[in-house]
């Protein structure tokens, strides 16, 4: 996001797809809970719209600053027994989804200002050429939802992904140890800033996001007859 500074719609639509995407998130994730009978998640307070510590950590809106992604700290659900695994997991997987069908949306609104949108992405950060404000707005929160979804499928905790790797791994006691150093050891979150930050700074360093977001956005676009050369 630093490398934005000077365009206010990349700005405002980062930000805004951020705060967007993880209030969504956690609403996609209560409710699919609440469907598998979980009340556990209804009780976390998280159906607000504030976006406090508890919700969002420091280290994630230092990823966001930095590099436009971020992610959600992770809801407490009803995963004691192993016979609930799978009902857990289709609630964490409501949350990637839930970011997929922000972009989608937020393509379709783009759609309806324009037939057509030039994204450059550059060595280090994306621009939107030929645009108006609002069509470069709406491309922003779509490419920034995106890379909500991606980041959160990541399989290393505090990710939906990484939460739904160690749920339905193996319970060795090493895979339980892995675990807990990569949650309680802060281990996945350093993890989860190198994956953000380092290909920002480091042009040449292999980034996940980056290789993965322009497919998801076309491919997306391609659904509503958007064209994202």
């Amino acid at each position: 996001m630093l490398f934005h500074l000077a365009e206010p719609a990349a700005l405002l639509g980062i930000v805004l797809a951020f705060v967007i995407g993880i209030v969504v998130h956690d609403g996609a994730q209560i409710l699919a809970a609440r469907l598998a009978r979980d009340p556990i998640p209804r009780r976390s307070g998280r159906l607000t719209a504030g976006v406090g510590t508890q919700r969002i950590s420091p280290f994630s809106w230092v990823g966001v600053l930095i590099g436009g992604a971020g992610w959600a700290e992770p809801i407490r659900m009803n995963d004691v027994w192993r016979k609930r695994r799978f009902h857990v997991a289709a609630a964490l997987l409501a949350g990637p989804i839930s970011y997929a069908l922000l972009a989608l949306a937020s393509l379709a609104g783009a759609r309806a200002l324009t037939q057509r949108a030039v994204i450059d992405t550059g060595d280090r950060a994306a621009e939107i050429v030929g645009g108006t404000f609002s069509v470069e707005l709406l491309l922003w929160m779509a490419i920034t939802f995106g890379s909500l979804c991606i980041l959160s499928l990541v399989p290393v905790p505090p990710t939906d992904g990484g939460r739904i790797l160690f749920l339905l791994g193996p319970q060795s006691e090493g895979w339980r140890k892995a675990n807990y150093r990569l949650t309680e050891g802060n281990v996945g979150v350093v993890i989860l800033l190198a994956v953000i930050i380092l290909p920002v700074l480091f042009p040449g360093f292999p980034s996940v996001i980056g290789q993965l977001i322009w497919p998801l956005i076309r491919g997306l676009g391609s659904l509503i007859g958007i064209d994202l050369p």
